[in-house]
């Protein structure tokens, strides 16, 4: 079947029944921050598919992930909310269900049998009372390290295997004039970067246990003290312009060959596809250094106001269905970077950094969620940010003193 071929048989699924009078009640606002060129080509393949079935799709798109949920909020909380909003799930989306602002979307999950078809922790993370409030549209990796090949090869550089291999190369790097890690210095950055220092540093089952616990014990442990020591010492690898740019201008940094290195979850891969470059090739992957067990996940998904009482509307219903049809999430995927949240969808077309992460995938053991899935309250979530923020941007903080605060900010947001 051809890709058009498949799309016409989608959208004649979809519209079956739907006539001219109930087009009002097909027409959904969709609310979201994907303003990159990668993300806005990828968004592009779902609204393709709503609109052929018969939908209107209203754009409403918001510059920054934080703008955007608060402006979704907002909207709610004043009587005018988007019918289709992007959302974080995890602590803050169910807050959101706790006040009764959220539609489900269990009917349609149930006929689609999603709790097969999704990893478990991702099932978990889209209910709310045991029914879906979130369509998840795919899985990210936040542990991944990209890398301009040439750039290594001019300084005589090979991939780093651990992070004090990486700081030995870094310092390479920059004698030989290359930024050796372009970072976009803002705290979801930074944490991001964070995240894998402590994941290759004190391993898979104490990220785990220190996000899910919050322990005073591991917070205040020589491992914890480790991981602080280490994210210090790349401090002196990323350029003066590092603060306030944002992710995509430093994935431009790497595929360009100016910075060498990018720690950023694999959306960074959705603009290396937009610059005609495969990834894998000229531009790199693999796991942060020390990492090859793990994958962070975290998940885009969207999110239905209740503008009908607690079941979604007919637009609403259509457009969770579209989102998780095996074709647009092949399609979609492909464009984002990331890779299908249905684990039956098949992968071989796929570039070999998400050939990489789906078999990673395929060993439940391997399975983390970011911070925010954890079920972490948004206050926590939020001390976390900041106060690694606040480390890494002093000059004069120690690690000791990061961890304590680290340590601190969580105990007083608890």
């Amino acid at each position: 079947m051809t890709k058009f071929s498949k799309v016409a048989a989608i959208a004649a699924f979809l519209s079956a029944g739907v006539s001219a009078g109930a087009l009002h009640a097909q027409t959904a606002e969709v609310l979201h921050w994907w303003t990159s060129g990668s993300e806005q080509a990828a968004l592009a393949e779902v609204r393709k598919v709503f609109e052929a079935s018969g939908g209107k799709w209203v754009d409403t798109p918001i510059a920054g992930g934080g703008n955007a949920r608060a402006a979704a909020v907002n909207r709610m909380l004043g009587g005018d909310p988007a019918a289709v909003f992007q959302f974080s799930i995890g602590q803050q989306l169910r807050e959101l269900a706790d006040q009764g602002l959220l539609a489900n979307v269990d009917k349609i999950a149930n006929e689609e049998h999603w709790d097969d078809k999704l990893p478990p922790l991702i099932v978990k993370a889209a209910k709310y009372d045991g029914e879906y409030i979130a369509a998840p549209i795919n899985i990210h990796g936040e542990n991944w390290m990209f890398y301009n090949k040439a750039a290594l090869e001019k300084a005589g550089v090979d991939v780093p295997k651990s992070w004090d291999d990486f700081v030995v190369a870094a310092q390479k790097l920059k004698d030989a004039g290359i930024i050796p890690i372009g970072l976009g210095g803002q705290p979801w950055q930074e944490r991001i970067m964070f995240n894998s220092v402590l994941l290759g540093v004190a391993g898979r089952e104490f990220y785990a246990d220190l996000y899910s616990t919050l322990d005073d014990d591991l917070l205040d442990s020589d491992t914890m003290r480790k991981v602080f020591e280490t994210f210090a010492a790349l401090k002196p690898f990323v350029d003066e312009g590092s603060p306030g740019r944002n992710w995509n201008e430093a994935t431009s940094m790497v595929i360009k060959g100016n910075a060498a290195f990018q720690f950023m979850g694999d959306w960074a891969k959705g603009e290396i596809i937009a610059a005609g470059i495969e990834p894998g090739t000229t531009v790199g992957c693999s796991f942060a250094p020390a990492i090859d067990t793990a994958y962070i996940m975290t998940v885009d998904a969207f999110a239905f106001s209740a503008m009908d009482g607690e079941e979604a509307t007919p637009a609403q219903a259509k457009m969770a269905h579209v989102m998780l049809e095996p074709d647009v999430q092949i399609a979609f995927n492909k464009k984002k970077g990331s890779i299908p949240a249905r684990l039956d969808v098949p992968a071989d077309s796929f570039d070999s950094c998400a050939q990489t992460a789906i078999k990673t995938l395929q060993d439940k053991k391997t399975h983390l969620v970011s911070t925010g899935l954890f079920g972490v309250p948004s206050a926590v979530s939020g001390a976390i940010d900041d106060s690694i923020s606040n480390f890494w941007n002093s000059t004069d903080m120690s690690p000791q003193e990061g961890q304590a605060k680290f340590h601190q900010a969580i105990s007083n947001a608890k």
